[in-house]
């Protein structure tokens, strides 16, 4: 099977022993058989650890917390995310009080939050970045906010007065009040800014809006048709309008499509692997099946007139080693 391999750091990537060329934002692949092999990701700055691990059938159903995992009927996808420093020492980053607990955020070779107090001694990983650490209130009830501001895009950690994480999503900005409301700009073909909203429940945040709107000029009718598809998928995800993308058939019709596509969280491009096991093209819709574990499942739009008319799966619901 085809195995594509990516890493947060430039990186040395080798195959049970051999050099198999250097990944970073750029990536590698490599044609695999079973049982599997050796993948090592050695950084080219030598002050991270570099990760190993066997990329077999266990692999692919828990994966290790350094790697995030994308799996598809013709193919997967191992992005090396999480590296360790070789200097491990406490190094406190950001402290505060919230929800009745101390939070401090510091740096053991990787960065961590620690939460203490009444009962509640508790670490959870946080990207690397800068720390504003504080209570927020929602609904009546507190959270311990730890917002970063990290590469990539800034996020929200929300933690409850038991000290458990609630909240870990994507934000430029927030308030709290009697809902949560983030705000994130997406860099996705429109250019969407999402809006959601969230209530609190006993310590658990439930989600109950999201909303979104293209960048300013944004314009569908302007797409290459190739590109329609991708962009409809990618509004669906973010919340965004259908309308200009959907025939006169189809109008009106986001929860039944909802129903049908599932709560997908991201739209992931065809890769060469994909044009050699299936017929025409189709945008791969990103479904969370773990933590740091995700399905890839093919979906096609037939268009008449530059609508989408029609929605059909394209391959199987099999992936790889499952």
């Amino acid at each position: 099977m085809r195995i594509h391999f990516s890493a947060a750091l430039p990186c040395l990537l080798r195959l049970d022993g051999a050099n198999a060329g250097c990944v970073g934002e750029a990536e590698q692949f490599a044609d695999l058989c079973p049982p599997g092999a050796l993948a090592e990701f050695l950084p080219a700055d030598g002050d991270y650890v570099p990760l190993a691990f066997m990329v077999d059938e266990t692999f692919f159903r828990r994966p290790p917390a350094c790697a995030d995992v994308y799996r598809s009927d013709c193919c997967a996808d191992i992005y090396a995310a999480r590296f360790c420093t070789r200097e491990v020492r406490f190094t406190p980053l950001a402290q505060g009080s919230a929800a009745g607990l101390a939070a401090t955020a510091f740096d053991a070779g990787t960065p961590l939050l620690l939460l203490e107090g009444g009962g509640v001694f508790a670490t959870h990983p946080l990207p690397r970045g800068e720390y504003d650490i504080g209570e927020e209130r929602i609904g009546g009830e507190r959270f311990v906010r730890a917002f970063c501001r990290c590469r990539g895009g800034s996020r929200l950690l929300l933690f409850s007065e038991e000290g458990k994480p609630v909240l870990d999503e994507r934000a430029d900005s927030y308030e709290g009040g009697k809902e949560l409301c983030l705000r994130a700009r997406i860099a996705d073909i429109a250019g969407h800014t999402q809006e959601r909203r969230f209530c609190a429940e006993k310590g658990v945040l439930r989600e109950t809006a999201r909303t979104a709107r293209p960048r300013e000029g944004f314009d569908p009718a302007k797409l290459p048709e190739a590109v329609l598809p991708f962009a409809f998928f990618q509004a669906m995800a973010a919340g965004g309008d259908l309308s200009p993308y959907l025939s006169a058939e189809l109008s009106g019709q986001r929860e039944a499509l909802a129903a049908y596509l599932g709560d997908f969280c991201a739209v992931r491009l065809p890769k060469e692997v994909f044009y050699l096991a299936h017929e025409g093209s189709a945008a791969g819709l990103t479904y969370r099946a773990g933590k740091n574990l995700f399905d890839v499942r093919w979906f096609a739009a037939e268009l008449r007139g530059r609508k989408i008319e029609n929605i059909r799966p394209v391959g199987g619901s099999d992936f790889l080693f499952v």
